[in-house]
């Protein structure tokens, strides 16, 4: 039989006849539930055989299908991906007609839209709602993607709403290490998790800054913390870091928060008047957080000496903590973004 796979903004047709929605579930079980909604409230005319199954045993009107957390929780956990079909509900046919939409990472998201399903001509129509195709990241840039969407509770920020990020990396001397040891690495994988989820279509610039602005070329988030660490490893590192100074490029109409990446607690807190100023300090101290006018994150090398990536993934609340210190500004500025999933 045919099957339609859905990305982006596509349609399938399957015959008018009853439905069968399901969902398979990578990550905890019982971490994410289907239901259809009509207007709003739940669909009288669906039959929930289970959290993974729907029926819709008559199509009449337009039924929007979504994935909710299950058992009793407020977002789908870290690590939780969904497969969902709609296919012709057949006991006859093993393989019927179905539409199958592409899978989506849900980690941290507290809803989401998944297609829609109504009456068209002598058939029914599948629209997918998933219009925006999922950016493949690594692990610890996906961890900071759902701790964003959990922050902001949206799968991406509106178009009308996104900020771009730029981002001004301290090149003194004392850096060096933190180059080295892959904390700069690290951080620059957790900017590229944000960056996906608060502007989407706006690739992060980046300045290594130390008595001057060198501006990197633009590139995606998928190649941001390893084009950013080859450029610093071939740069030279000296004294000093202002991190008022940048390398003017092109400027869009979106609006642009500063991550400033240093490991001076001093160079910290001074103020920028920025309210969407951010910085984030590569130090085992967290001295920066105690003065009153620091805004941003710590983030702490591992202990031992090894890869910084692999041991904030051995402990993901401290990436939780710091994507909300960092973010802390926008949701300030904007509020928590729910009720607004693309």
């Amino acid at each position: 039989m045919v099957t339609h796979v859905l990305d982006g903004k596509s349609r399938a047709h399957l015959p008018r006849r009853p439905l069968a929605v399901s969902m398979a579930v990578v990550g905890e079980p019982g971490s994410a539930a289907l239901a259809a909604r009509m207007n709003g409230n739940a669909d009288p005319s669906a039959i929930v055989h289970s959290p993974a199954l729907l029926i819709l045993p008559r199509v009449q009107h337009e039924t929007l299908i979504v994935a909710v957390p299950g058992e009793g929780r407020t977002t789908f956990p870290t690590g939780t991906t969904i497969h969902v079909s709609v296919a012709v509900d057949s006991a006859q046919d093993p393989d019927p007609d179905r539409a199958q939409l592409t899978a989506r990472d849900v980690s941290g998201l507290s809803y989401l839209e998944l297609a829609t399903i109504g009456p068209d001509g002598d058939r029914l129509a599948v629209t997918t709602r998933l219009e925006d195709p999922e950016v493949p990241l690594g692990p610890l840039a996906s961890r900071a993607r759902a701790a964003a969407r959990a922050v902001l509770g949206v799968d991406q920020v509106p178009d009308a709403r996104q900020t771009g990020i730029d981002v001004r990396i301290d090149t003194s001397l004392s850096m060096l290490g933190s180059v080295r040891n892959g904390s700069v690495h690290a951080i620059m994988d957790i900017v590229a998790g944000i960056s996906s989820v608060v502007s989407a279509d706006e690739m992060p610039r980046v300045s290594l800054i130390g008595h001057r602005s060198v501006g990197l070329p633009a590139v995606g988030v998928t190649e941001l913390a390893t084009r950013t660490q080859e450029a610093l490893l071939s740069s030279k590192f000296g004294v000093g870091f202002d991190p008022s100074v940048t390398n003017e490029g092109s400027v869009s109409g979106v609006r642009r928060m500063t991550v400033s990446i240093t490991d001076s607690a001093s160079r910290a807190s001074r103020g920028s008047g920025d309210p969407l100023a951010v910085t984030v300090v590569v130090s085992p101290s967290r001295a920066a957080l105690s003065s009153p006018e620091f805004v941003g994150a710590v983030v702490p090398p591992s202990p031992n000496g090894g890869d910084t990536s692999e041991f904030l993934l051995g402990d993901p609340e401290i990436v939780d903590q710091v994507v909300e210190a960092v973010l802390r500004p926008l949701v300030h500025n904007n509020g928590r973004l729910s009720g607004t999933v693309s």
